[in-house]
């Protein structure tokens, strides 16, 4: 079987962002949103490239879990100042919202809710794409993936294509300083749950492997440092590395039951990503390891990363999910939907529309265990008030 392993060229330390000197063009738009352009990051990336004597333009419509409206809104923006360079500056909706809007830009007629990873799209004819997260976490910098919400339901869809991934991921630590503790948390969690997911996912492959083991390594040792300290500048750039490695394993061996489960919580009860998907990770473990012992084996290796030495796969795995109940403890992340605050009424109202979405989530074919919506169900069911799976 021929595979392939795609990732940008990546740079990162202290002086990542002096990489803008050395790209060749003349026009550049910097997608983001209000916020990043209000902390004068966008202005700093414009500056070094107007004294290049670029033109560039700033395009800050970005809002969390885009919606295909607003996708659209930036390709227009796109279309109107016809940029060589688009250049995304912020979380996973900002990246997701230029690698998305970058393909309309260069292929109007393209339909996202339909692309494949087979689409030839002829990217890079009119612009080429630069990604700099504010966040460690998403690892956008690093895939293939988009994440778009649908305008009319609500419902939150992922693709691929190869093309997608940016031509540059730039990894400077001042981007992420001073995070908020509740965002470092959750984004730091987003990036585990993608590093442990592209491990056990169907499609795993040796070189996503690689990258899985360490970024896990890495999050249990500084996701603790950079919630404890914003301003630790090694925990940030360390947190920055983990989500880049998480991000290139996932992009290249794709993410699994979590991320369903998470995807169908942002539509449904409008949770955080991160906070989404971290939730979910101890109990797909739980219910992914049950009767799978080559699943429960793959848990293990991550297990033992963290220094989980149990020869037994099934209680490696059980150990592994509540090592990270106790890591999301520390960090101050909801393990459960009671502690996250939703309503009892409101979970019981939303529960056939979580089931519904999760179901129709891609992220459910690359999962090691096949389910069900009745599964799926009680697995939620589970979630609220924070019981260990035993299905």
């Amino acid at each position: 079987m021929v595979w392939w392993f795609s990732v940008p060229k990546i740079v990162f330390g202290d002086d990542a962002l002096s990489e803008l000197e050395l790209i060749q063009g003349k026009k550049a738009i910097i997608i983001t949103d209000k916020i990043v352009n209000g902390l004068g990051l966008a202005e700093r990336v414009s500056d070094i490239l107007c004294e290049k004597q670029w033109s560039t333009a700033i395009w800050d419509g970005v809002v969390s879990d885009p919606k295909v409206s607003t996708v659209k809104e930036a390709a227009e923006a796109m279309k109107q100042f016809g940029p060589d360079w688009i250049i995304a500056i912020g979380g996973g909706s900002a990246m997701d919202t230029a690698k998305a809007a970058w393909a309309l830009y260069e292929k109007p007629g393209v339909q996202l809710e339909a692309l494949t990873p087979f689409d030839i799209l002829g990217l890079r004819v009119k612009a080429r794409l630069v990604c700099i997260p504010t966040t460690a976490g998403t690892g956008s910098e690093a895939t293939k993936a988009i994440v778009i919400r649908d305008d009319e339901t609500g419902r939150k869809f992922a693709t691929i294509n190869p093309e997608l991934v940016p031509d540059i991921a730039i990894l400077d630590p001042s981007f992420v300083v001073g995070l908020p503790k509740e965002l470092t948390a959750y984004t730091g969690l987003d990036a585990l749950v993608h590093a442990t997911e592209g491990y056990i996912s169907v499609w795993k492959n040796d070189f996503s492997d690689g990258c899985s083991l360490e970024a896990v390594k890495m999050v249990f040792k500084w996701l603790p440092v950079s919630v404890a300290d914003l301003t630790n500048l090694e925990a940030r750039e360390k947190m920055l590395v983990a989500a880049c490695l998480a991000g290139m394993s996932f992009g290249n061996s794709q993410v699994a039951l979590a991320h369903s489960l998470g995807h169908s919580m942002g539509s449904v009860l409008r949770l955080h990503h991160g906070l989404s998907v971290g939730m979910a990770l101890p109990y797909t473990i739980e219910f992914n390891c049950t009767n799978n012992n080559q699943c429960a084996s793959q848990y293990a290796e991550l297990a033992r990363m963290i220094g989980i030495t149990l020869k037994d796969g099934v209680k490696a795995s059980l150990k592994f999910a509540e090592a990270i109940r106790d890591l999301m403890g520390v960090v101050g992340s909801p393990r459960s939907f009671s502690e996250a605050g939703v309503k009892k009424k409101d979970f019981k109202a939303g529960l056939e529309k979580l089931v519904e979405f999760a179901m129709m989530d891609s992220s459910l074919t690359m999962n090691p265990r096949n389910t069900d919506s009745n599964e799926i169900r009680k697995i939620y069911e589970y979630m609220y008030d924070g019981k260990v799976i035993d299905f």
